[in-house]
């Protein structure tokens, strides 16, 4: 199996994990406030890297200015990303998060072709997040309108800028993985921001919840910290070096596929058949934009080539 093949495999369980965290999170949500479900999901994703990284990566070296970059990673991906999605989520409706949030990919995909250089921009690429996006937006909305704005717009932006962060994070990770391994940088990110983080969020409160937690919550913390964040991350990092951003950043439209199809088989909550539709339209989508030879072949966007077929 080609390692592309082998990295495709490893995304599509990045987003069965993220996808099954909704799940998860609800059982820890049971007696942990999101912030402190958070913090613990860090400090024992950190634990974990930390070990591995002594344990693996024990020599590993890195410069000291690409560690106050990997730090910045850290800062986006953990501390900035979570906490503006706890505070939007807070302040607009279910159905406007999963849709806000999904324009993620499409942001990744112009950074990281038309603001950072790092890849030309396809046709595939551009139809294949399209379909998706609207295949997520049947899922959510079941084919109804939504509504975006008036008494939720300021929960809209906030998530709207999470999407924004999320994507720049990604975007901004692969000149660092092309250089390192990526397990050893989103172990460092992920420790640097969780060091970063406890300051603030590391309360009496905190502690307290801890010590009355049930087994059940800190096994759902526990899977959040190995599943969600260890795998996840590092298959996220490693997925940008080997098949670059915008390709890796597509696996996320399955992430409320696989969110939504637990819910009804699981935990009995209600589908119809736009949710069929938007999850079908949704594997077509990620599936042409991460083929070679898409609807499209290889074609790209180039103002250049535009230029010349009007000559």
């Amino acid at each position: 199996m080609s390692s592309t093949a082998s990295m495709y495999i490893g995304l599509l369980g990045v987003a069965f994990f993220w996808g099954t965290s909704w799940a998860a999170s609800k059982i820890g949500l049971r007696e942990l406030i999101p912030l402190h479900l958070a913090v613990l999901r860090f400090v024992l994703a950190s634990t974990i890297f930390f070990c591995l990284v002594k344990i693996l990566y024990k020599n590993y070296y890195i410069d000291k200015k690409d560690k106050i970059r990997i730090w910045f990673l850290g800062l986006l991906g953990v501390v900035l990303y979570f906490f503006v999605q706890y505070t939007g989520l807070n302040m607009t409706t279910t159905v406007n998060s999963s849709i806000i949030m999904a324009t993620s990919p499409i942001f990744t995909m112009f950074l990281s072709t038309k603001i950072f250089h790092h890849e030309e921009l396809t046709y595939n690429s551009v139809f294949g997040a399209l379909i998706a996006f609207f295949g997520v937006f049947l899922v959510f909305t079941g084919g109804k309108n939504i509504s975006i704005g008036g008494s939720t717009l300021a929960g809209d932006l906030l998530l709207l800028l999470n999407s924004v962060i999320w994507a720049i994070f990604t975007v901004l990770g692969k000149n660092v993985v092309d250089k390192y391994d990526p397990f050893v940088v989103i172990a460092h990110a992920y420790i640097y921001g969780t060091i970063t983080l406890l300051p603030i969020a590391f309360t009496p409160a905190f502690i307290n919840d801890l010590k009355t937690a049930s087994i059940s919550t800190w096994g759902a913390a526990l899977y959040l910290a190995i599943f969600c964040s260890v795998y996840s991350y590092y298959m996220w990092y490693k997925g940008i070096k080997i098949i670059g951003a915008p390709k890796t950043s597509m696996f996320n439209y399955l992430n409320p596929v696989v969110a939504v199809t637990i819910g009804i088989l699981f935990l009995k909550e209600s589908g119809n058949i736009y949710t069929l539709i938007g999850g079908i339209l949704v594997f077509i989508g990620v599936y042409a934009a991460s083929a070679k030879k898409g609807i499209f072949g290889n074609r790209e966007l180039k103002r250049s080539s535009l230029l010349n077929s009007r000559r």
